[in-house]
């Protein structure tokens, strides 16, 4: 099938598709007339690509992944897989926390902002700026300290 085919049916874009040609990831043979002609073993590679892209891999590292099922075993692929894997998973669990420290930043802002009175006069600093502050650490401990 001609590019265009594979673009359309996989959702990935033909200029993405030359792009991970370029990178080593993908290769199809070419037509007489030069074209690229694929089957439908790229659109499942595609597959692949697309649902390590969302686990959070770099193409490098699914690059590599893909070597290794082309030319090794299940057993090599899922060795290789692993630590990627817990590699990912601690790092979304750090941008959890940090994710969950900004929440609670957030909801602290709010608080406070809700707390401030409604005013005709100029906005005082200690008031609705102050929300700025709060959750940072730095910042309180500056203003303690002067």
């Amino acid at each position: 099938m001609k590019i265009s085919e594979v673009a359309e049916r996989s959702g990935v874009p033909a200029s993405t598709l030359r792009y991970y040609e370029r990178l080593g990831i993908l290769s199809a043979r070419r037509s007489p007339n030069g074209y690229r002609d694929f089957d439908e073993n790229h659109l499942e590679r595609l597959d692949f690509i697309a649902s390590a892209k969302r686990l959070g891999l770099e193409l490098p590292e699914i690059r590599r992944l893909l070597e290794l099922a082309d030319d090794g075993t299940c057993t090599g692929v899922k060795a290789a897989m692993q630590p990627l894997l817990a590699d990912q998973l601690a790092a979304v669990e750090r941008q959890l926390r940090i994710l969950g420290n900004l929440q609670d930043q957030l909801r602290a802002a709010q608080v406070h902002v809700d707390g401030c009175p409604d005013s005709d006069q100029r906005c005082r600093s200690e008031c609705a700026f102050r929300a700025f502050a709060l959750g940072n650490p730095t910042r309180e401990h500056r203003s303690n300290n002067q």
